[in-house]
């Protein structure tokens, strides 16, 4: 065979091969739970570079406390607060989405492998807001849970406000934010949370609205107050 012959089909072979498994697309998500608002699944973790430590056990009263402790503190608030001295961290879920969400986000964490991180999608809506959205993952690293708090209440239309074209629904995409400054994620117990540089490495597109929970020092803290009923 020709040697230039031999080498432009040596390359050819090479470009599909790359075009063919550089590009692969992502394994779809294994959906634990779905209903008409709510929706548990488990996505590849390409950023899970060890692995997790999945399967994990988080029992469902650690669980609880952690949706019951988690805050959202609005962005645009943030120097108002600092001005006037007074709180404006809000629980991310009502009792009713807790008792919803923390069994099932419990029992995928037995059910997750190493390479895979769990999230969590529901629907909220009445007269006065309309549909909103909350969303989010988690994974577990030793004794400590990571918890990914991308949306919550967000109305889809918020991302029009910054240069989306239309409204955005994340029901395939839980961790996605749609509107980057909405707001930043607290917790009820500052003690129980790993500071940044302590934490496990693990990129996000905002670092707000990241927390990493020590389960045996969260164990440790008094439980809090139940959180009230959603308006």
């Amino acid at each position: 065979m020709d040697p230039t012959l031999c080498r432009s089909l040596v390359l050819t072979f090479l470009l599909v091969s790359v075009s063919q498994f550089g590009c692969a697309a992502p394994p779809p998500p294994r959906t634990l739970y779905q209903d008409p608002i709510t929706a548990i699944r488990l996505y590849k973790d390409d950023h899970s570079n060890t692995g997790h430590d999945h399967p994990a056990h988080v029992s469902l009263e650690q669980m609880t406390r952690v949706l019951g402790g988690l805050r959202v503190v609005p962005r645009t608030g943030f120097i108002g607060s600092l001005i006037t001295g007074q709180a404006q961290a809000n629980p991310a879920f009502s009792s009713a989405e807790i008792q919803a969400l923390a069994p099932k986000l419990s029992r995928a964490l037995t059910e997750a492998k190493p390479d895979e991180l769990v999230t969590f999608y529901r629907r909220f809506s009445d007269a006065g807001v309309g549909l909103a959205i909350t969303s989010g993952g988690l994974f577990a690293q030793g004794d400590y849970l990571i918890v990914i708090l991308a949306n919550d209440r967000t109305l889809p239309t918020d991302g029009m406000n910054q240069n989306m074209v239309t409204d955005f629904d994340p029901i395939d995409s839980p961790l996605v934010p749609i509107s980057r400054t909405s707001f930043r994620v607290e917790f009820a117990s500052p003690s129980a949370v790993v500071p940044a540089e302590k934490r496990p490495s693990w990129p996000y597109i905002d670092e707000g609205r990241i927390l990493t929970i020590d389960l045996q020092r969260l164990a440790s803290e008094p439980k809090p107050s139940p959180v009230p009923p959603a308006p």
